[in-house]
């Protein structure tokens, strides 16, 4: 795989460095990689499969330092696009890595395993531009096509015939007109949503939007629930930071019906990812494996294959310029029982591993066994399949900043008032509010809408939304 990526991503690296020099561009630069962390341009052209899925695991890594500085170490992080909806579950701070990630990977194809370190995060083809169609059954399905860019939504008008999600959050008021980069022909969204949907089912056309919306959020709550309910995590102590263009759109709904008590929305939510790409540190995996039965396992050549993997890494970081006291290392085992194929990533303490250390790592094992599946076999061997060592080299970062209060009334931020039809309460008159006229400390008590040029949150009755000091819009979900 990394062999058939290599030519014309190099390709394309060497012609962002060029455009770069170009531009007199004076920087240290680097690339983001799928592990949640950066690498340099020579890194990236030799190893190119690990960018893969970088541009969302950057939102995943942001979210996490985003939690870590408003007081949330349980979160959620949930990205909304154009095409896709993406999860994933951040625990204790710590952001899952796995080396069991598939290209092309579904319900049809078993897909392409790279065995490479990517963050944990679930993926499916539901977003705004998502196509809403019905089945030989008649029954409503939304995605996994995608109208994409081009031709785009029915809202667009290049040329989009079938609705999409974003068609049916126009029809429903929860977005507005004029927020769109084109003019937007309402008729023409009716009667594609009409024709496609709602006559086929006897409803009106705000009915059928709903319905599009309606399953839209089931395919995501889906999703969700496969990184949290299903694994064993209680949602109501997890936060839920919701970004890209589509995310704080569903998120106060979907959190509800997830049973979430809390919603983020950051800063500039539409491209939040590219922040989170500022906020991360080089980073290096270095895996071997290793296959050991742990109580047999001979302490000093243990203790010789991490030191190997270290000196590697330091190595490495030297000849791109990392001073030696910016490099920190983490420890991790794949680890199984014996006679198991799948593995469990487990911490390993730091320094020189003695019997003591071995059976804490035993004991780690089973405890996260029983977590990820739900059992744990007390009595059985367990043995190590890889040694997975991750180097960091840490780079300054920008501070986020506080805004300044301000004396004015929330009525201040007031754009208008329009109808929202709502799944419960059908058409409701809702008060719309300019994010960026919003100011620390307000609140916002729904129904509402707080519109910015990249993307809307859409708030249920019954939620109450507060600005934090930072601009970021804290959404009570109402949830007990």
């Amino acid at each position: 795989m990394n062999s058939y990526v290599k030519p014309i991503a190099a390709s394309y690296v060497d012609q962002l460095n060029r455009r770069l020099l170009e531009k007199e561009a004076d920087s240290n630069n680097y690339i983001m990689q799928s592990n949640g962390g950066t690498t340099t341009f020579d890194q990236a052209k030799e190893t190119p499969i690990n960018m893969v899925e970088s541009g969302p695991v950057a939102g995943i890594y942001g979210a996490a330092v985003l939690g870590e500085i408003i007081g949330d170490e349980n979160i959620i992080a949930f990205d909304i696009g154009g095409t896709t909806a993406k999860c994933s579950l951040i625990n204790k701070g710590e952001v899952k890595i796995s080396t069991d990630y598939y290209i092309e990977k579904n319900d049809r194809n078993a897909g392409y395993p790279i065995k490479v370190p990517v963050v944990d995060i679930v993926e499916i083809g539901n977003g705004g531009g998502s196509i809403a169609w019905i089945d030989d059954g008649g029954s409503l399905k939304v995605g996994p096509q995608s109208s994409g860019a081009v031709p785009g939504p029915v809202a667009y008008g290049q040329g989009g015939a079938e609705p999409t999600t974003t068609d049916a959050n126009l029809i429903t008021g929860r977005l507005s007109p004029e927020n769109f980069d084109y003019k937007v022909d309402l008729d023409s969204v009716k009667k594609a949503i009409k024709e496609n949907v709602s006559n086929q089912y006897g409803l009106s056309e705000e009915e059928g939007a709903l319905g599009i919306i309606r399953i839209a959020n089931s395919n995501m709550l889906n999703a969700l629930k496969l990184i949290s309910v299903r694994k064993g995590y209680n949602p109501k102590e997890f936060t839920l930071v919701a970004f890209g263009g589509g995310g704080s759109m569903h998120a106060p709904a979907l959190a509800k019906d997830l049973g979430v008590k809390k919603v983020v929305v950051p800063v500039a939510s539409s491209v939040f990812a590219a922040w989170g790409m500022l906020m991360t540190d080089l980073r290096h995996d270095y895996i071997q494996t290793y296959i050991k039965r742990l109580n047999d396992v001979e302490l000093e050549e243990l203790n010789k294959e991490w030191i190997k993997l270290e000196f590697q890494a330091t190595n490495q970081y030297k000849d791109e310029g990392v001073q030696e006291n910016r490099i920190m290392f983490s420890r991790f085992a794949d680890m199984r029982y014996s006679g198991q194929e799948h593995t469990v990533k487990v911490p390993v303490p730091e320094g020189e591993l003695t019997e003591k250390a071995i059976d804490e790592i035993i004991q780690r094992f089973h405890n996260l066994h029983e977590k990820n599946y739900t059992f744990k076999l007390d009595d059985s061997p367990t043995e190590i399949v890889n040694l997975h060592l991750t180097a960091f080299g840490t780079v300054q970062k920008p501070e986020l900043q506080k805004l300044e209060s301000s004396t004015e009334s929330l009525d201040s931020a007031l754009k208008e008032v329009r109808n929202v039809f709502y799944e419960e309460d059908g058409w409701l008159e809702t008060k719309v509010f300019h994010r960026e006229w919003l100011a620390p400390g307000m609140e916002v008590q729904g129904p509402a809408v707080v519109e910015e040029p990249s993307a809307t949150t859409v708030l249920y009755p019954g939620q109450k939304l507060m600005v934090d000091v930072y601009g970021n819009l804290i959404i009570d979900t109402g949830v007990e």
